[in-house]
């Protein structure tokens, strides 16, 4: 059996039989795939939640997820979704703990409707949607956990694995207080024989600005001076899981390289919230890259080492919670030429991220952040064993990770 099909199935076993000790009274877990109808073929990045509640996962490039439901949501009602696909509504009470629920979504029918470019101002929107942000996102104190799971490698080889549970607390949309972290835990193997005088890994700061709506100053092309060096432009309204979204590319002003990008966002047509963003460096920022680049922020440690992006995607996608919009999920893949002191050091690094709010949680109240803003999330390492994350929801892998967590430390022992 091919082993990149066989880890994923593997690994959601596993995970599904290390859950077998909750109480079906207390909390259900369910697990399985989304596919297209009447095909097998995967969807990713799939959005499995309780429905406005913010309680959720998302799928993996093998359209797999595993889901903890809590007992307080036991009467709630599944969705399940995907941009370019009709949503589907499951009701919670007719599941069961440890049931394998595979879903099949069909593709969006909706046609993207046509619009004249001269009727609809694509700078007025965006500016309309920037104001409205306090009365479109939930601009009350809440809570969001998260999970995150960052891997870089090169080809086959495995040079940093990190993942994390941690806590988010916003003051609102709009509040101009700082946000709080609080980590729950984390894990982090280096590859110190391939991958010594380069480092990446979150920290709070880069945490918080990944939520780009609520951080408009660090968003390259949604902040003050983003705005002067691009140009945007409306190519239609898109049906974006049962609402319509204005469809607005943008791309960077003529003669302007520095701090760039191209891409697309869709927002609401009717309250002009954000839903969605899908973007890019610009070809020629690529050579500079920008100050305000995910992964050129998730440095830690470099030493005598050159970098040159040769690609650079990130994926934002935003939720409703009690009729209000929250970030539900980020995505960064990159891929960077590492020219280090001698030719072992010179390599091509793939850096793949993924973000996901499982809870978005209005009742709670502020607490003591535990980590400097700054401070490198890869500097704590929580114990345990395989079930590591047997009380959170999580992503699940595309690989067996602990299997490459295993292989880091057996590189690292082979060295020492």
């Amino acid at each position: 059996m091919n082993k990149s099909i066989f880890y994923p199935f593997v690994l959601l076993l596993l995970l599904v039989s290390l859950f077998n000790s909750a109480s079906a009274q207390q909390r259900i877990i369910i697990s399985g795939k989304v596919t297209i109808d009447q095909t097998d073929q995967p969807i990713s990045r799939a959005s499995i939640s309780i429905n406005n509640k913010g309680i959720g996962t998302g799928t993996n490039d093998a359209g797999q997820y595993i889901l903890l439901i809590p007992q307080a949501n036991l009467n709630d009602t599944l969705s399940i979704s995907c941009i370019g696909f009709d949503s589907k509504r499951i009701p919670v009470a007719g599941l069961k703990n440890e049931q394998v629920l595979n879903i099949a979504l069909a593709k969006s029918t909706i046609e993207l409707m046509e619009v004249t470019i001269t009727h609809y101002d694509a700078v007025k929107i965006l500016q309309k949607a920037i104001a409205r942000i306090p009365e479109n996102n939930i601009n009350q104190p809440h809570l969001l956990r998260g999970f995150y799971r960052m891997y870089t490698s090169k080809k086959d080889a495995p040079l940093q694995l990190s993942e994390a549970v941690f806590d988010v607390f916003n003051f609102g949309y709009g509040d101009k207080r700082a946000d709080l972290f609080r980590l729950i835990k984390a894990r982090n193997e280096k590859n110190t024989r391939d991958f010594s005088s380069l480092e990446f890994g979150q920290k709070p700061n880069t945490i918080f600005e990944q939520d780009i709506v609520n951080h408009l100053p660090a968003c390259g092309f949604l902040n003050e001076e983003g705005l002067e060096r691009h140009e945007y432009e409306i190519d239609g309204v898109v049906d974006i899981n049962g609402r319509d979204a204005f469809e607005l590319v943008f791309k960077e002003k003529r003669g302007q390289t520095k701090d760039t990008y191209r891409g697309v966002m869709y927002i609401d047509t009717k309250t002009y919230a954000f839903i969605s963003f899908d973007y890019s460096l610009s070809p020629g920022a690529l050579q500079t890259p920008a100050k305000n680049n995910f992964i050129l922020k998730s440095i830690i440690g470099i030493g005598g080492v050159g970098l040159n992006m040769t690609g650079d995607r990130m994926q934002i996608n935003y939720q409703k919670v009690d009729n209000k919009w929250v970030l539900a999920s980020v995505e960064g893949t990159d891929t960077i030429k590492v020219n280090g002191p001698s030719p072992k050091d010179n390599f091509t690094a793939q850096i793949k991220f993924n973000y996901q709010i499982t809870t978005v949680d209005t009742k709670e109240s502020p607490f003591e952040s535990t980590m400097g803003r700054n401070e490198s999330i890869n500097n704590y390492k929580s114990s345990g064993g395989e079930r590591f994350w047997k009380d959170y929801n999580i992503l699940l892998s595309d690989y067996n990770v602990d299997d490459i967590l295993k292989q880091i430390q057996t590189i690292n022992k082979e060295k020492s």
